[in-house]
């Protein structure tokens, strides 16, 4: 038997190919052990010394037929054709077999059969390989890797068996794959040497090991993560190790691992080897790599996550950049349940809910085997294609995004291109053109036709004749509101169709009559109200309707021709009666999520195929029809969540994940006495006073039971020995937990118990995994068992646990792990020191009324949130070392020193530069609340009325400050700034006169005395500070108003000063009025975004007099349906001179005739869908004299301006189809 070590194994295996009497090497092992790596490494070192000249490999987990193989030969032997050699003839067999008995002729041959067994045996391939290679005429030896031997191998076969790595061997490969900088990560080298001998030094088990490394290293908190998982390994198990390399797969979309573990037919696994281009072109098409709006960056993602899939073993590499789908080492199905068992997760449709098209399973379930996949693809500079070979080269495969597209393709550029016309794959990623014409159907050979993103598509105009298409994606968002009766007539072949978030409000009466229907995606169809029957889709495997939400019916009674369906999706419809689901023999995900118009389901208990039944949020939801659920044996998620249902079936099979959230009619919970094998049960916000037995739930892992308010106590949790999650917050009634509750669950990780009434923690000995510990608001809570074995603690709160005050906290000073602590409002008079606490993240003390000091918080540089509130600290340390602080809140901290000499008006003209103890130098700082200071303008007897009154913050930015982003303001809380004018108005004319105030409204919690800053709030100064129009007024007042729900009160004082304001992100005011129209009198400037509620600016009722009016912005506003509503003076507008408007759609018309502004220099409109006129039609039509810029920018509906335009000006204009004849006639 050969030695273990590599070197060993080198020398022996090249001994053997020397050795003439060996025709045949085996490398047998167990799965992992390292066989194809070390074929690959003995045959890479035997060409480099001249023992063989060319290496063949055959995979032989797939199949080969003869045309396959000579394929695989050829693309090795590199005779295949390459872009550039087109003089190469494709697809002739003969003589491609020919050229690869030439190529291989006087060669020293050496045969890599891998895997041997799997799929192939070696008699049948070396059948092959002998006719195709003359192998009787050639010196060749053949080397064969597989998991094992028998008795009968033949003599001239050696055998070897491939064993582990040794311990240095394994590091050196861990070092290598994880990359040197891991490795100097302090504290790595040792662990990693700790996981290596879990793994029992196998390669591919250290490879995947690698990627979680280089994942977790670059981690915060990672390498302790490491290290907590490697301490929670038992010697004879390897389950936390797995779980540990299952945290790679994280990195890697649902999409992609749910299309990899697919179990159906899929062309681009059972095809065998594919090329990575081809296969990230794939995704691409799929949707899996998401919105596409620059293929450059999209394909670069791709490729990432194909080497990601490599390294984790779902794929492996194979010939000259090909790969093929490995069998993972970990379970897929597993990992997806994982996280589709999240509350938020998205894919619970299982593969159908994740692909756009099913593209893979398209051709193969036509058994259509002329597709040969998407060609040989390339990318470069923006473009996918792929070339057929023939006499003469021409595209197969087209991938084109927007950038690489104008509003003539494809019309003109498929008609002006020969080489185009033999496309059988063309997708086009958010395409400019608004008309979809029969340009298409001059491509005869087309297949896939893929429009994704039609943001400017308005019409079809007529029937695609293409009587090869199979796929077809035309998907919005769009303004096409219908399609022709004929379009679907000429596509007999159509087998998967995507029109996901079109307005159509039917689909056209050729499409039911097409037969081949396999995939149908109607996704965010909000305006299709209703299907006609479906019966002849007798293939049908997807039905998606998810956010069709004007949906309601299908006319079919029952899906029982539609005997294929494995996924139907009518989540967030209002559809009320589902088809009956008899004879559905594969359907295995069905989603009705948020059909608020669904009470009942009839016939599911024969679906005895169902995975996944998620009814969450359908409000209406009453009863199930089936007494009984026992025949769905496969059930795993059954989400009830929000539902109406009083009772429930007398079984509900076997499933492992139950979802009862807010089942307030749900009393009897006696069905979970009949279950086995849950993992997840979920009652929160249920009305239950007890609970049955739980002790049988032996693999129960998450017990979820968060604000059941009539709670009152639990059975007993002891059996419950893999509970991972137990969470109890809100559970007011709860007053007692049994005193051995937690004794046995070494598993458990987060415990939430926040706002229970229990007097007494029951002991916590074996908790050693504990990460989370949560007892926030436990009035109650009188006494804590012994904390200081939670060494592993990543969070711990006790915010409002008074008990603090009567015991010590010492057991804080070694808990090196916590990321966050929480001991607000706990009266608690000292701390131990926190200086081993450098991992923190989060630290609130707020409302500790006797904490003077905080010992070692100098050491806590890793602090992204330190709240000192109500505390009596009296020093803070230099903060310039915490550079990742983003929150310091320090309201009514009256001890801190160096803030004693600050005043409220000197604030008002500060930035953060002035403040102590450094804070100037916190880059990252977005929320700083400062300690009330003293007025010294106020009279001596006057008293702040309220703490913030009026529930806002105000900020002021000197004009010579402007533009000065490295230093946020400070803002000061209404009641302290209105207490400031009040006392003294002269303010006004004298320090306040040229300031820039902006108000922000306050958060609810935080509406106390304060003075703090938000660097978001200051955003108008980025954008509208910096603009040209804007310089005009820079030396006057102005306002900004930002955030508020409602009008903001007390504010009358501030705009009456502004001569400009800035209104964004409010949603209170539908007219500019709400805010006081006396208020606005000397209004100049006016510029107002994301304002969605409003509808109007200006309102007839007004008595503001805009004759001072100068600018007018309006930006993203929803709503907003005219500039003015009623009759204003003639000459209301009179001074306006800069007009700009962005993004409001439902905006027709700008001006009337008799509202003319007539000085307007500058008039910039752009994505105003519904724009049809600027100025309303006037006989004979007005001039704009003064106009110099005149700029209109994707306005589909617009057809003229309405006057008459200054000589010599030559208008911008984009998009806006309806207006050329317009602008013909006035040139």
């Amino acid at each position: 038997m050969a030695s273990s070590t590599v070197a060993q194994r080198q020398r022996k295996l090249l001994e053997l190919l020397k050795d003439d009497k060996v025709r045949s090497i085996v490398l047998f092992g167990e799965s992992g052990i390292g066989k194809t790596w070390t074929a690959r490494d003995i045959s890479s070192v035997a060409r480099k010394r001249g023992l063989v000249d060319i290496i063949l490999w055959v995979f032989l987990n797939r199949e080969y037929d003869k045309d396959t193989l000579c394929d695989s030969m050829a693309h090795q032997l590199s005779l295949l054709p390459t872009p550039g050699e087109s003089e190469v003839e494709d697809g002739n067999e003969k003589l491609k077999g020919q050229q690869i008995s030439t190529a291989v002729s006087g060669k020293k041959l050496l045969l890599v059969l891998d895997d041997e067994g799997s799929k192939m045996n070696e008699e049948w391939i070396m059948s092959l390989l002998g006719s195709l290679l003359n192998l009787d005429e050639h010196n060749h030896k053949v080397l064969i890797t597989r998991r094992s031997v028998s008795d009968h191998e033949g003599d001239k076969k050696s055998l070897h068996e491939v064993l582990p790595l040794s311990k240095e061997e394994s590091v050196s490969l861990l070092k290598e794959r994880a990359g040197t900088g891991v490795f100097e990560v302090p504290g790595i080298k040792d662990l990693a040497e700790g996981f290596i001998e879990k793994t029992k030094y196998l390669p591919d088990a250290i490879v995947l090991m690698a990627k979680a490394f280089n994942h977790f290293a670059h981690q915060d908190s990672g390498v302790e993560k490491l290290k907590c998982s490697l301490e929670e390994t038992p010697d004879n198990e390897t389950y936390n190790i797995t779980h540990l390399l299952r945290s790679g797969y994280d990195l890697l979309p649902n999409s992609i691992l749910l299309d990899c573990c697919w179990g159906g037919n899929h062309f681009f696994r059972d095809c065998g080897f594919i090329h990575y281009n081809e296969l990230i072109a794939y995704w691409m098409i799929e949707g899996y790599l998401g919105p596409i709006n620059c293929i450059d960056k999209t394909y670069e993602r791709g490729h990432q996550f194909a080497m990601d899939l490599i390294d984790f073993r779902i794929l492996k590499k194979v010939e000259a950049e090909c790969v093929i789908m490995e069998r993972p080492p970990l379970n897929l199905d597993d990992i997806l349940m994982e996280r589709a068992i999240k509350l938020d997760d998205c894919h619970r449709g299982g593969f159908g809910g994740a692909t756009s098209l099913g593209l893979a399973t398209a051709f193969s379930a036509l058994g259509d085997d002329k597709w040969k996949g998407l060609g040989r693809v390339t990318h470069k500079n923006g473009v996918i294609k792929a070339l057929h070979w023939g006499k003469r080269p021409k595209f197969s495969t087209l991938m084109l995004d927007g950038n690489s597209l104008s509003r003539e393709f494809p019309c003109k550029f498929l008609q002006s291109n020969q080489e185009y016309q033999e496309l059988q794959v063309l997708a086009l990623f958010n395409p400019t053109l608004n008309m979809l014409s029969a340009s298409t159907s001059t491509m005869h050979n087309l297949s896939i036709l893929v429009l994704r993103g039609c943001h400017f598509m308005e019409k079809i105009d007529s029937a695609l004749t293409s009587d090869q298409l199979t796929v077809l994606e035309i998907s919005g968002p769009s303004s096409l509101m219908s399609i022709p009766d004929e379009f679907f007539k000429h596509m007999p072949k159509l087998c998967s169709l995507n029109l996901s978030t079109l307005q159509i409000d039917s689909l056209p009466s050729s499409f039911y009559a097409l037969r081949e229907i396999r995939w149908l995606i109607l996704r965010g169809c909000s305006h299709l109200k209703r299907l006609e029957s479906l019966r002849n889709f007798k293939n049908l495997t997807v039905l998606d309707l998810s956010g069709a939400t004007s949906f309601e019916s299908i006319q079919d009674k029952t899906f029982s021709n539609n005997g294929e369906l494995q996924m139907l999706n009518f989540s967030e419809t209002k559809i009320k009666r589902i088809p009956l689901l008899n004879g559905l023999r594969k359907l295995t995900h069905l989603l009705l999520r948020g059909c608020t118009k669904l009470d009942r389901l009839r016939g599911i208990n024969s679906v005895h195929t169902l995975q996944v039944l998620d009814l969450s949020g359908t409000s209406k939801f009453k009863e199930f029809h089936d007494q009984s659920l026992e025949k769905i044996v496969g059930l795993k998620i059954l989400d009830l969540s929000g539902t109406a249902v009083d009772h429930l079936p007398s079984s509900l099979g076997n499933p492992r994940h139950l979802y009862f959230k807010d089942c307030t009619q749900l009393k009897d919970l006696s069905f979970v006495e009949a279950l086995k094998d849950l993992e997840t049960l979920d009652l929160s916000k249920s009305e239950v006073k007890t609970l049955p037995s739980l002790s049988h739930l032996s693999n129960l892992r998450q017990l979820l039971l968060s604000r059941c308010s009539t709670l009152e106590e639990l059975p007993e949790l002891q059996s419950l020995e893999k509970l991972e999650v137990l969470d109890l917050s809100g559970c007011v009634a709860l007053t007692g937990l049994h005193h051995q509750s937690f004794e046995q669950m070494s598993c458990l990780w987060r415990l939430d118990l926040s706002e229970t009434k229990i007097n007494r923690l029951p002991s916590l000995p074996n908790v050693n995994n504990l990460r989370h510990l949560l007892l926030r608001n436990c009035s109650e809570l009188q006494v804590l068992p012994p904390l200081e074995s939670l060494s592993k603690l990543e969070e711990l709160n006790l915010c409002g646990s008074g008990f603090l005050t009567k015991i010590e906290t010492t057991f804080l000073k070694d808990m090196n792990h916590l990321v966050i602590l929480d001991l607000s409002e706990t009266l608690l008079q000292q701390l131990p020191s926190m200086s081993n606490l450098k991992n923190l993240r989060e630290l609130y003390l707020r409302g500790c009324p006797s904490l003077k000091e905080v010992p070692g918080l100098d050491a806590l540089t890793k602090l992204e949130v330190l709240d000192l509130s109500g505390t009596a600290v009296g020093y803070l340390p230099p903060l310039e070392n915490f550079s990742t602080l983003n929150r310091l809140l320090l309201k009514d901290c009256p001890c801190l020193q160096e803030f004693l000499q600050i005043e409220t008006l000197h604030l008002l003209d500060a930035t953060v530069k002035e403040l102590p103890y450094g804070i100037s130098e916190l880059t990252h700082l977005e929320r700083l609340d400062l300690p009330n200071v003293k007025n010294t303008q106020e009279s001596g007897n006057s008293m702040m009325k309220e703490p913030n009154q009026y529930g806002w913050g105000i900020s002021s930015l000197p004009a010579k400050k402007v533009g000065d982003n490295g230093r946020p303001p400070v803002s000061v809380s209404s009641s302290q700034f209105l207490q400031v004018v009040e006392n003294n108005p002269s303010l006004w004319k004298t320090s306040f006169n040229k300031l820039h105030f902006s108000v922000h409204s306050i958060e609810e919690q935080d509406q106390k005395g304060t003075i703090s800053f938000c660097r978001d709030v200051f955003a108008f100064r980025d954008i509208y500070f910096l603009t040209r129009q804007f310089s005009t007024f820079q030396m006057q007042g102005s306002l900004e108003i930002c955030g508020f729900h409602h009008s903001p009160k007390g504010i009358d004082d501030v705009l009456c000063h502004a001569d400009c304001i800035f209104l964004s992100d409010n949603t209170f005011e539908k007219w500019l009025s709400d805010l006081g129209a006396s208020n606005l009198k000397g209004l100049k400037g006016c510029w107002i975004e994301r304002c969605r509620e409003m509808e109007s600016v200006f309102h007839e009722d007004e008595v503001v007099k805009l004759g001072s009016l100068e600018v007018l912005w309006i930006s993203n506003s929803i709503n907003l349906k005219q500039i003015y509503c009623g009759n204003l003076q003639t000459d209301a507008f009179q001074n306006l001179k800069h007009l700009y408007l962005d993004c409001c759609p439902k905006l027709s018309i700008v001006f009337s005739s008799s509202q003319m502004p007539l000085n307007l220099e500058v008039l910039q409109i752009k994505f105003c869908d519904e724009l049809v006129s600027v100025f309303e039609q006037a006989s004979p039509e007005l001039e704009l004299p003064n106009l110099v810029t005149l700029y209109l920018w994707e306005l589909p509906k617009l057809k003229s301006i309405g006057c008459v335009l200054p000589p010599g000006l030559t208008p911008k204009v984009w998009g806006c189809p309806n207006l050329m004849d317009f602008l013909a006639r006035s040139v």
